[in-house]
């Protein structure tokens, strides 16, 4: 933890565990959150900026979206726990107990 910023922490929120399922569309730029404060669910809504602290006279920004962009229509399904291996798509790590049990325990401050 920063002491700037005492929710400061380099891992994500674990939003939900579970995936959403998104229609995509060919072209269009999609931003992935990998902080898990989003309130648009898996998609980036900059939340992740308030994270921002002070380390030795610079600011730290620990989490930037992920870009997407799909050449074709799709249907995928998003990760929303961030613990994926493969940004941005579910790999099933919701399913990991440690992931379950962070979910619960983590502070519900959004």
């Amino acid at each position: 933890m920063s002491e700037n910023n005492p929710n400061h922490s380099n891992e994500p929120k674990v939003a939900q565990c579970f995936p959403v399922e998104m229609q995509l569309k060919a072209g269009k730029i999609y931003s992935w959150c990998t902080c898990g404060h989003s309130k648009l669910g898996a998609l980036c809504d900059s939340e992740h900026k308030k994270l921002a602290y002070e380390e030795n006279g610079e600011t730290i920004l620990p989490f930037r979206s992920l870009k997407y962009q799909p050449e074709q229509d799709e249907t995928v399904w998003f990760c929303q726990c961030k613990q994926t291996k493969t940004p941005p798509f579910c790999d099933g790590s919701h399913n990991a107990e440690e992931v379950k049990a962070r979910f619960e325990t983590q502070p519900k401050t959004d």
